[in-house]
C-alpha cells in the first residue's frame, strides 16, 4: 500500500465525512442527545455497519444500469432510490455545513454579523432565517459555476482545521478535564434508544465506499477505516472528560463555543471558530461536488432520468452550469430554514435509507432465476415442411392440420438434444420412384392461412433435448429443382446456413453440475425474505417497548434464516458477490438505526422518496422513454407463428403494431411568403 493511495481514498470524500463526524456531529451528540461515554462504544458499532455498507456499495460499482433499467423495472427503481437518497445526504450534509459556516462567523465578528443582518433581537444560538449560511452557500455555487474544480488543496486546508480543533480540545481536556463521565450511567438518557441514536448519527462519518479494485486496495480500505476509527475515538474520548451530560432546553447549534465558555477558556473563542471555519468550507467545497455529481449522473444515458441539457458542460467554465446550480438552490432551501437538529437526523436518516435499498437489492438479486419456465412449452422458433398437395376444403381436414401442427409445435426449441453427432450427418440419398414435387421450407412456422392438408410424418428440428430424435424420413437432395420463383431456394439456403452456423451444447450435464436458481427455488428465497422481514420487525418492536427477549429472538432468526440462504442455488459467476449474511445483517441495522433517528426526520425522508417515486414513474412522460425500451426491444423481435397462431390468422383476427406516438405540441405548416418575385 502506498501514501498515494491512502491521500487518494482520502480526498475523493471519506476525509470530509471524517472532518463532519469528528468537528460537528460529535460535539452535538455529546452536548444535546447523549453522554460522551456512549458516543466511545458507538464508534465502535458505526464502524461496524459502515464496512458492511461500503461493501454493499462497491459491489454496484461495475453494475450495467443500462441493462438493469431495459431487463427489470424494479431493480432499476430499487438503485435509482438508493442514489436518490445518496442526493438528500449530501444535501443535508451541505446544509449543515453551511449553518455551521453560519454560527462561526457570526463568532468571529462576536455577534455584530447577526446584528446587522437580523437585529438585535435575533436569537444568538440559531438565527432563523439563516441569511449568512444561504449567502455562503451562493458563494460557494457562484464559484462552481465559474469553473472552481474539486483540489486537494481543499483537503490539506480541511486536515489544518482538523489539527487545530483537535489540539484545543485535547488542552481544554488535559487542563479541566476529569473521568466523572464513567462513573455515571453510560447510556444517558434513554439508555439503549440513546445508544443507537448516537450511533445513528455517527453512521455518516465513516466512509460510503471501498478504494478501487487494485493492488493493495484490502489494506488501503483497512487503513482509511483504521484512521476513521482513531480519530472518532479521540475526540470521543476528550469530550468524555470535558462535557458532563444535562437535559437542556434549547439545542445548541455549535456546542464547542459554550464547550469554551464554561470551561474558562472563552478567549479561545475566536481562534476555534477560525479553525472550525476552516475545516467546514473545505469539506464544503469536497462535498458539494459530489451532490452535482449526482445530478448530472442523473441526466445521463446511463440512467436518463432527468433532462440530458442538465449533463451539458459549459464551453467557458468547463463544469455543468445547471447540475450546479440545481443543487445549490436545494442546499440554500435546506440551510435557510431548516434546523440543525432536522438537519442532523434527516442526515443520519437519508444515510441508512439508501444503505438499506442497496443490501435489499444485493440479498435478492443472485437467487432470481434469470429465465422463468413457461407455462405452455410452445416453442417461437421451428422448421415445418411445406406441403404441395392439394387443399382441402372441408372443415375437418383444417382441424386435423391444426391439430399436427400443435403437436408438432409442443415440442419446443428446448425439447432435443444435438449431441448425438448422427442426427445432423447427412443421410445418404434414396432411388426415388415417385416424379420429383416441390418441396418448400417456412422459417418460422406453419402457413397462416389456409390450413393444407399435410403429410403425417413431416419431421421439425428442435433444439436441446435428451430423448432421441425423431426417425426422419426427409431426404436431402443434392440439387433442387429450380423454378422461375428462386423463393424456395432463398428459404432452403437460409435453413441450411442456420443448420450449419447453430451449435448449442445440451443443458443436462450442466445442470447436473452447477445449481442454478429455479422457479421453485425463488419461492423459498421470497419466503426467506419475508421471514428477514418478520425478524426485524420483531426486533424493532422488542428495542421499542423494551423487551430484550423479542429484540434478541428477531435478530437471532434474521441471523438463522440469512445463514440458511446459503444453500439455496444462487449465481455465484457475476461481479455481484456478496454474502447474505453481510446483507442481512446490514439490514437489520439500518432499520435498527433508522427507528432510533426517525422522530424527527421521517417526514423529510417521506416527501423525498415520494418525489423520486413520481419523478421515476413519469420520467418517460416528461425525459426519456426509458421504461418503453422492453417493448421496443420485443417489438423488434420476429414473431413466432404457430398453429393457434394460424388458426387466429384464418378466423380473421388483425395483427396490431405499435407506431412511435406522434410529437407533442402544436405543430404549423410553413406559410408560403407572398411577395414580389
Amino acid at each position: 500500500m502506498s501514501s498515494a493511495s491512502l491521500l487518494e481514498a482520502l480526498c475523493s470524500g471519506s476525509g470530509a465525512r471524517l472532518a463532519l463526524g469528528t468537528s460537528i456531529v460529535a460535539y452535538l451528540i455529546a452536548y444535546n442527545e447523549a453522554a460522551a461515554p456512549a458516543l466511545v462504544f458507538a464508534t465502535l458499532l458505526a464502524i461496524v455497519y459502515g464496512a458492511m455498507a461500503a461493501r454493499c456499495k462497491s459491489s454496484l460499482r461495475s453494475l450495467q444500469m443500462p441493462y438493469v433499467r431495459a431487463t427489470n423495472k424494479f431493480d432499476f427503481g430499487c438503485l435509482f432510490l438508493a442514489i436518490w437518497m445518496d442526493a438528500l445526504t449530501a444535501m443535508c450534509a451541505c446544509a449543515v455545513l453551511a449553518r455551521t459556516l453560519s454560527a462561526c462567523l457570526d463568532a468571529m465578528t462576536g455577534g455584530l454579523a447577526r446584528i446587522l443582518i437580523l437585529g438585535r433581537n435575533s436569537p444568538a444560538n440559531e438565527p432563523w432565517p439563516d441569511v449568512l449560511g444561504v449567502a455562503v452557500v451562493f458563494l460557494v455555487t457562484g464559484m462552481f459555476m465559474l469553473g472552481l474544480e474539486h483540489s486537494k488543496a481543499f483537503s490539506f486546508i480541511m486536515t489544518l482545521g482538523m489539527f487545530g480543533l483537535n489540539a484545543i480540545l485535547s488542552a481544554v481536556g488535559w487542563w479541566r478535564g476529569d473521568f466523572l463521565a464513567w462513573s455515571e450511567n453510560y447510556f444517558q438518557p434513554n439508555g439503549i434508544n440513546s445508544f443507537l441514536l448516537t450511533t445513528a448519527l455517527l453512521s455518516y462519518a465513516v466512509p460510503s465506499v471501498l478504494p478501487q479494485q487494485h493492488r493493495g486496495a484490502r489494506s488501503t480500505a483497512i487503513m482509511v477505516f483504521a484512521l476513521v476509527c482513531i480519530s472518532l475515538l479521540l475526540t470521543a474520548i476528550c469530550l468524555s472528560t470535558v462535557v458532563h451530560f444535562k437535559l437542556r432546553d434549547d439545542y445548541v447549534a455549535v456546542p464547542l463555543f459554550n464547550i469554551l465558555d464554561e470551561s474558562g477558556f472563552h478567549k479561545l473563542v475566536p481562534a476555534s471558530a477560525c479553525m472550525l471555519l476552516l475545516t467546514s468550507s473545505a469539506a464544503f467545497m469536497e462535498i458539494f461536488p459530489e451532490l452535482y455529481g449526482i445530478v448530472v449522473r442523473l441526466a445521463t444515458s446511463e440512467w436518463r432520468i432527468l433532462s440530458k441539457q442538465i449533463s451539458y458542460e459549459s464551453s467557458d467554465s468547463g463544469n455543468p452550469v445547471l447540475a450546479v446550480f440545481i443543487a445549490g438552490s436545494l442546499c440554500a432551501m435546506l440551510a435557510f430554514a431548516c434546523p440543525l437538529q432536522h438537519l442532523s437526523y434527516c442526515l443520519a436518516a437519508s444515510h441508512l435509507t439508501a444503505g438499506f435499498l442497496r443490501a435489499f437489492y444485493l440479498l435478492y438479486t443472485p437467487y432470481r432465476p434469470k429465465f422463468m419456465q413457461p407455462s405452455s412449452s410452445e416453442s417461437s422458433l421451428s422448421y415445418s415442411r411445406l406441403s404441395t398437395a392439394p387443399i382441402a376444403k372441408s372443415s375437418s381436414s383444417c382441424s386435423s392440420a391444426a391439430t399436427a401442427s400443435s403437436s408438432r409445435v409442443r415440442r419446443s426449441l428446448w425439447n432435443l438434444g444435438l449431441h448425438k453427432q448422427r442426427a445432423m450427418k447427412k443421410p445418404k440419398n434414396k432411388q426415388r420412384t415417385k416424379p420429383e414435387v416441390e418441396k418448400e421450407w417456412l422459417l418460422l412456422g406453419e402457413p397462416t392461412s389456409p390450413c393444407p392438408q399435410r403429410e403425417g410424418r413431416d419431421v421439425e428440428s428442435t433444439v436441446l433435448s435428451d430423448s432421441e430424435p425423431p426417425p426422419s424420413d426427409f431426404e436431402y437432395p443434392d440439387k433442387f429443382d429450380k423454378t422461375d420463383s428462386d423463393t424456395s431456394t432463398d428459404i432452403d439456403a437460409i435453413v441450411d446456413e442456420y443448420r450449419q452456423k447453430i451449435k448449442v451444447t445440451t443443458a443436462g450435464p450442466m445442470e447436473r453440475s452447477v445449481r442454478v436458481p429455479t422457479v421453485s427455488s425463488w419461492r423459498v428465497t421470497i419466503f426467506s425474505i419475508v421471514v428477514i422481514g418478520l425478524g426485524i420487525a420483531l426486533c424493532v418492536a422488542g428495542l421499542v417497548l423494551h423487551w430484550a427477549p423479542a429484540a434478541f429472538t428477531g435478530a437471532i432468526g434474521v441471523l438463522i434464516v440469512a445463514m440458511m440462504m446459503g444453500i439455496i442455488p444462487q449465481y455465484t459467476g457475476s461481479v455481484i458477490n456478496v454474502s447474505p449474511v453481510l446483507c442481512a445483517l446490514c439490514l437489520l441495522l439500518s432499520v435498527v438505526f433508522f427507528s432510533a433517528c426517525a422522530v424527527h426526520a421521517w417526514p423529510g425522508v417521506l416527501v423525498w422518496v415520494l418525489s423520486g417515486l413520481t419523478l421515476l414513474l413519469r420520467c418517460d412522460k416528461y425525459c426519456c422513454n426509458c421504461f418503453d425500451q422492453p417493448t421496443v426491444l420485443n417489438a423488434q423481435l420476429i414473431p413466432s407463428v404457430s398453429g393457434k397462431a394460424s388458426t387466429s390468422a384464418a378466423a380473421g383476427t388483425a395483427t396490431s403494431i405499435r407506431m412511435p406516438r406522434p410529437p407533442k405540441g402544436v405543430i404549423s405548416l410553413p406559410q408560403r411568403v407572398s411577395g414580389i418575385r
